[in-house]
């Protein structure tokens, strides 16, 4: 039998209300006839001497031929000298004039004639006494290129790029502190594999996200920077790598007597066809791929920052007010799967939309970093203490937002130029606080990466790369106002129906971790799955999520049926006393450890049942119980397969149990024959004595 368990008002006092910019992204604008795109700039900020360098590619996305085509740099006349004008200029219309073109023999770079679906690079050196704002006022600058061409109908610009470049006087530096996520979906069937192993197969290759990811982090070099890291993703990358294995029940312990103990997991349980179609064999690329990931992180690790989010990333806040013990379970997963790859985390909590309950902090253990956004409302200080004792760092949201359109904003490029903008204009206002830059959780740093020389730019004299992690300053300043929680995010969270389903598979997992008499990380993976269900993942999609964790529950508790307690339906006690007989089975092929136990049992009855055993693959064991009724009657009675700690699992017996007093009314004539029968003897000896007696005289 399966059994399955179905189971406010914001106060920012220290934040004015975010500008009207704060959720807007870079507007791509209408789309032209050539895409342009700009893959490097170099250096990264306008120079004192020497040259500026732009680099790219021009595409002819139309149906007709272009031709005479030229790429023209343009700058901006003037700066923009705060904040809040480069978050609106990163949010404008890309059509919009922003600077002035440079036209004169040599600045410009000539492409010819372009085909449809034909591109071509092109690469511009700027002499700095050529700019417009050589020797200019400290501040932003619009940087970009035009690319003219003409076609049937006549020359016009045709397409455009566009970024921000810095012009930085004087000796003021800024701290930034770069957090850089691995963070995906992490789904798995009902026994255990890797779902949706296409998605991670081309994420893991060359010119997949993670890849790029970590890939860009390996040119960081001794500039610090931070991973933070799902443990969840490490696990489903280490299955990519093997094949993608179904759970296993383990191996037999050295100690066991079985001699052949198979590590077999469960067979396939429930999830049927939805699992064949999420899964494909993985090839020897995919499982190479998967392997050099992996070290990849583990190199950068030893040489920097590694933020650690409880295993599956899960929903803090949610969890906190339903099930805080849950968040801790996933602390314990997450420390233990760092521990076994041999990477140093600091243990981190970052809600990937930055908002974070107040009460949650009250369920994150003392000494954890908590990252939550600013909301584009920057704050004069980043980092505070909390009232419980954790690390609270305010992530800069206006820098994380990247760069103008027609660019995606978040290029590896444009990103830069924007962390950079952002940077210099505080360093200019003199600001002390380390802007901490967490990127978004889905980030990818695009195909041309590798061009924009990413760190190469952020190197900088004015720019100081910091760390983040470690223990908690007790000389931080603690915030003891209100962090602020919009009730739609409330809303947003993962509800009870998740919790419970992730707690019914946490006990089936813990189980089988107490059953089995093998080496196994059963409890472990099987936690890591229930997880999934109560993932900030699964705010998007809570009934997919709940669903499947109910459905490898199932498939598990499946597998516990084969331990099994036999016996008759009926058994009589002819006094209110006896011994009845029930066989343990071990239906696995694996050796455990279990025991029986009274489930379900009248008041009148008392069963005593012995020690847990040890039984073989396939063994059965006859028990002999001791039963003792208090009245006459009959009894429905269930023995229940437990393990050592009193867990129920398998298929119980229910029997019914007779009990009279028959026996002892037997006993109680048998002894009063005898004594009757004593007192008879006694009587005839005497007479016969007397008589004696009497004849004698």
């Amino acid at each position: 039998m399966v059994r399955v368990l179905l189971p406010v008002l914001v106060a920012l006092l220290l934040v004015p209300p975010g500008p009207a910019y704060a959720a807007r992204s870079a507007d791509p604008g209408e789309p032209t006839p050539l895409t342009v795109r700009l893959v490097r700039l170099s250096p990264a900020t306008i120079p004192v001497r020497g040259a500026l360098t732009l680099a790219g590619t021009v595409r002819n996305t139309s149906g007709e031929t272009w031709s005479a085509i030229n790429v023209h740099p343009f700058l901006s006349a003037t700066p923009m000298t705060t904040r809040d004008e480069v978050a609106a200029a990163a949010a404008s219309d890309p059509a919009t004039e922003v600077g002035t073109r440079l036209t004169e023999v040599g600045q410009f770079a000539p492409i010819g004639d372009l085909e449809p679906g034909a591109s071509a690079r092109f690469v511009i050196r700027l002499p700095v006494a050529d700019l417009p704002v050589a020797g200019g006022s400290p501040g932003v600058y619009w940087i970009g290129v035009h690319a003219l061409g003409q076609n049937a109908d006549g020359r016009g610009n045709i397409g455009r790029a566009r970024t921000f470049i810095p012009l930085v006087r004087g000796t003021r530096t800024s701290a930034v502190s770069l957090v850089v996520p691995a963070r995906e979906r992490v789904r798995r069937d009902s026994v255990g594999r890797l779902l949706d192993t296409t998605a991670w197969s081309e994420t893991l290759g060359t010119q997949g996200r993670l890849r790029r990811i970590i890939d860009l982090l390996g040119t960081a070099g001794p500039a610090p920077a931070n991973l933070l890291v799902d443990p969840a993703v490490l696990e489903a990358v280490e299955s990519v790598a093997a094949d993608n294995p179904a759970l296993s029940f383990g191996t037999a312990e050295p100690d066991d007597e079985p001699t052949e103990t198979p590590s077999g997991g469960p067979s396939d349980g429930p999830s049927g066809n939805q699992t064949s179609r999420s899964i494909r064999r993985l090839d020897a690329t995919d499982r190479a791929n998967a392997s050099s990931w992996l070290s990849a992180v583990t190199r950068f690790a030893a040489a920097h920052s590694v933020l650690g989010l409880g295993y599956a990333d899960p929903d803090t806040s949610a969890l906190a007010r339903r099930k805080p013990t849950m968040l801790a379970r996933a602390d314990r997963i997450a420390a233990a799967t760092f521990a076994r790859l041999g990477i140093g985390v600091t243990p981190t909590v970052a809600p990937p939309d930055g908002w974070l309950d107040d009460d949650a902090l009250r369920a994150i253990p003392k000494g954890s970093t908590v990252l939550v956004s600013d909301h584009a409302a920057p704050r004069t200080r980043t980092q505070w203490r909390t009232t419980e004792d954790q690390g609270l760092i305010f992530t800069d949201a206006q820098a994380a937002q990247g760069g103008p359109g027609p660019t995606a904003p978040l290029d590896a490029l444009a990103l830069r130029q924007r962390i950079l903008a952002d940077a210099s204009l505080r360093a200019q206002d003199g600001a002390t606080s380390t802007m901490v830059v967490e990127l978004p959780p889905d980030w990818d740093p695009g195909a041309a990466w590798r061009s924009a020389r990413f760190f190469e730019g952020l190197d900088q004299p004015w720019l100081d790369l910091v760390g983040l992690g470690g223990t908690v300053d007790a000389g931080t300043p603690v915030l003891n106002v209100p962090l602020g929680y919009p009730a739609t995010e409330r809303k947003a969270e993962v509800g009870p129906l998740n919790v419970a389903a992730a707690r019914q598979l946490i006990i089936t997992g813990t189980t089988l971790h107490q059953i089995l008499r093998t080496e196994n990380q059963v409890e472990h993976q099987v936690s890591g799955i229930a997880l999934t269900a109560v993932s900030q993942h699964a705010r998007s999609d809570a009934t997919t999520a709940s669903s499947q964790v109910l459905v490898t529950d199932a498939a598990l508790r499946g597998e516990l049926e084969a331990v099994q307690v036999t016996g008759t339906d009926f058994v009589t006690l002819s006094g209110g006393s006896g011994t009845v007989a029930v066989t343990l089975v071990n239906g696995l092929d694996q050796p455990i450890t279990a025991g029986v136990a009274p489930a379900s049992v009248d008041s009148g009855v008392r069963i005593e049942t012995p020690d847990p055993l040890t039984l073989a693959p396939g063994e059965r064991a006859v028990l002999r119980l001791r039963a003792n009724a208090s009245s006459i009657g009959v009894h429905e009675v269930t023995l229940t397969p437990v393990s050592a700690a009193g867990l129920p699992l398998g298929t119980p017996l229910t029997f019914s149990l007779r009990t009279s007093q028959v026996g002892n009314l037997v006993w109680i004539v048998l002894i009063a024959a005898g004594v009757l029968l004593v007192v008879m003897i006694g009587r005839r000896v005497l007479r016969g004595v007397r008589e004696h007696r009497w004849r004698g005289q």
